[in-house]
């Protein structure tokens, strides 16, 4: 049987009125069943976002309450280090030294040329520089710590480089007595020593001779002169410690101007020691002329060189029988050295810190850079290529004949007339800078 259009059309819409409310119906009850469980769903989802919410904002608010202490504990930590913590020299105020007028000397620039210069090989800096007999010696250091720092007494005839000796520490200065034997200034973390080797045993043993004074270790020994007469002059920067080496001690005493500098003098004819020079801010280098009468003395802090008799006791710097040889220096002086011809040469360990002088009467300020660390203290001090970081004038009547200049360091650590050259350490450096003249 046949189901046409019509009957066919009449059998859906009766099936549509029979079965489509049962439909409809049973569409409706399975949405309302979603929805509710839709909304159920979304309650226990909001109900998990608001926990979580909550969770978080206690978290949060931990956190920030943990930051804040901490933050608060580092502001103490840093107030501490750098205002409260003790320090070993407590800086004082002192009056800025004058400034003098341009000298007029002829200015010789140090040669860029490697083969004025000396290489040493791999050490990481110069204290001292001398010649002897033709030959040029050199105070080098290896190890960057104190703990670990050893010595060489280099020397070269210009072509040849030999270890002659070595000691453990810091050789910061040697001198030729007229016996042939050598004096040395050594530093350790414990302190300083005045040491010989004897021109018969040179490389095989060194004497301990000087190690402390009334029963207290030297400090920074940081140069040692010996005289015609057998006598052996000795200086000590500062009252300061040397865990760190000399250059470490110098900068401190630099900013800390404490003025506790001695020079000392060693006879080994009775092994007596006596205090030639006293309230030194610095002493950093030794001359003595020819005769052996006069001592010039390096003062750092006031940028100056003392001049005084060989002979003298108990002096003080700037007191009676103490005149001031050269004054208002451009830089704080270091090593000195004089040639046949009477010429003193100085060397600068930094150029003039603008900084330092305008805050000569803040002791707190200084206090801060003390106690801000080695890293922060080198910041403070150096030599441009323009800055001097030597000049040399006549010890007859006090003319300056001539002023180095040219090449940027972190500091001049030697000077050595040898010839027609002047050789420089410079510090951080392991070669010897040159200039002819």
């Amino acid at each position: 049987m046949r189901i046409g259009f019509v009957e066919l059309v009449l059998l859906l819409f009766i099936a549509s009125l029979t079965v489509g409310p049962n439909v409809a119906l049973f569409v409706d009850r399975w949405l309302r069943r979603a929805q509710r469980t839709s909304a159920a769903a979304a309650r226990r989802k909001a109900q998990l976002e608001a926990q979580a919410a909550i969770e978080r904002e206690a978290l949060l608010t931990r956190f920030r309450v943990a930051s804040n202490v901490f933050a608060l504990l580092l502001l103490a930590a840093l107030a501490y280090g750098l205002l409260l913590r003790p320090i070993e020299t407590p800086p004082k105020a002192y009056t800025v030294p004058d400034v003098r007028q341009d000298t007029g000397a002829a200015r010789t620039e140090l040669s860029a040329d490697s083969k004025d210069g000396w290489k040493l090989g791999d050490y990481l800096g110069v204290d001292c520089v001398r010649t002897q007999d033709g030959l040029v010696y050199a105070a080098a250091y290896d190890g960057a710590s104190m703990k670990k720092r050893k010595s060489d007494l280099v020397r070269t005839d210009g072509g040849h480089d030999a270890a002659i000796l070595s000691v453990e520490g810091e050789l910061t200065g040697f001198a030729f007595d007229g016996n042939g034997d050598l004096w040395l200034t050594v530093v350790t973390p414990t302190g300083g020593t005045l040491c010989r080797a004897r021109h018969d045993s040179w490389g095989t043993s060194v004497e301990p001779v000087v190690t402390q004074l009334d029963g207290a270790p030297l400090g920074a020994l940081s140069a040692v002169e010996a005289g015609p007469d057998g006598k052996v002059y000795f200086a000590a920067a500062a009252e300061t410690g040397v865990k760190n080496g000399l250059e470490s001690a110098l900068r401190t005493e630099l900013l800390a101007h404490t003025g506790t500098g001695w020079v000392y003098v060693y006879d080994p004819a009775d092994r007596s020691v006596q205090r030639v020079l006293g309230g030194i801010a610095g002493a950093s280098g030794l001359a003595l002329s020819e005769d052996g009468r006069t001592l010039y003395v390096s003062d750092l802090g006031s940028r100056c060189v003392w001049a005084v008799d060989a002979d003298a006791r108990e002096l003080t710097a700037g007191g009676k029988n103490c005149k001031s040889f050269l004054s208002g220096l451009p830089g704080y002086p270091g090593a000195l050295a004089l040639d046949e011809d009477g010429i003193l040469y100085v060397s600068y360990r930094w150029a003039r810190s603008n900084w330092l002088e305008k805050n000569a009467d803040r002791t707190l300020l200084r206090s801060i850079a003390l106690r801000a660390g080695e890293n922060m203290q080198q910041k403070l001090f150096g030599l441009s290529a323009d800055a001097p970081c030597a000049e040399a004038v006549d010890t007859a009547d006090g003319s300056w004949e001539r002023t180095f200049t040219g090449r940027e360091m972190d500091g001049c650590t030697a000077v050595c007339p040898a010839g027609s050259k002047v050789y420089f350490g410079a510090a951080g450096s392991a070669s010897l800078l040159s200039a002819r003249v």
